[in-house]
């Protein structure tokens, strides 16, 4: 086995993948464990960054230590997952508690319930599905969708946009901005199933339904620190895409 600066492991481009295929370990490779390591210092220091700029230019937005936090792991998990890194995913499951937490405590009760109801569990079936996810129990291959897939993908994304902005209208009360909320929350269910298949298309509901949207409602409700994130959240879902569109073109994990 082979490994490219970019893009991680390779297989050998004379051996077949039957001859190569096995599970890969649930706490990652030594390759994985340096690139998560780099990505760690790099999203500790942003946040350090964004926390002293704040405290000193905008001292009535600056994070507590939940936003902080979970920001921080968000933005580690995110950087390692354009690579394919197994620890995104169980560092995924710290984030996701963190950042629902806050959004409980600033009234978005859509993306509080995405984290806690939905990404949480399906974070740990993520992380098998990328080791041990693939044929005969081996580490899962990058792919693409059908275009039939890719329809049903759309038309599930829009009717549970309808059904979550109803059901968070109804509900709660005190809940903001809730088809806007549902629509990001129901294109992230989308595209993290995506991404627990390796699905290069789930970059692109990351991209404009999720993080373009999502920036602009977290401004808007006052949660700076998290469009800042979402704004880096962005351009790594550009790299992210390139490259699992390389990963699935040579047909790598």
């Amino acid at each position: 086995m082979c490994q490219n600066r970019f893009y991680g492991p390779l297989k050998k481009p004379f051996l077949t993948l039957s001859s190569v295929a096995s599970a890969a370990p649930w706490f990652g490779r030594r390759w994985e464990h340096h690139h998560a390591s780099i990505a760690a210092v790099g999203s500790l220091l942003a946040c350090i960054l964004y926390w002293l700029g704040t405290k000193r230019f905008a001292p009535d937005v600056v994070p507590g230590w939940v936003e902080f936090t979970g920001t921080m792991t968000s933005l580690w998990s995110v950087w390692i997952t354009q690579r394919r890194n197994v620890l995104a995913l169980p560092l995924g499951i710290v984030s996701v508690i963190l950042m629902g937490w806050f959004f409980r405590d600033i009234g978005l009760v859509g993306q509080q319930w995405l984290h806690w109801g939905y990404y949480l569990p399906v974070q740990f079936w993520a992380w098998s599905q990328w080791t041990r996810g693939g044929e005969n129990q081996t580490e899962l291959l990058v792919t693409r969708l059908s275009n039939p897939a890719r329809l049903l993908a759309f038309i599930g994304g829009a009717i549970a946009t309808m059904v979550l902005g109803w059901l968070l209208d109804a509900g709660w009360d005190d809940a903001l901005y809730t088809y806007w909320d549902a629509s990001i929350v129901a294109a992230s269910v989308v595209a993290m199933l995506l991404l627990s298949k390796k699905k290069v298309e789930s970059w692109w509901l990351w991209i404009l339904p999720v993080n373009v949207s999502a920036i602009w409602l977290y401004f808007t409700t006052g949660a700076y620190m998290f469009a800042a994130l979402y704004a880096l959240f962005l351009v790594m879902a550009f790299v992210g895409l390139a490259r699992w569109i390389q990963a699935a073109e040579i047909r790598t994990t």
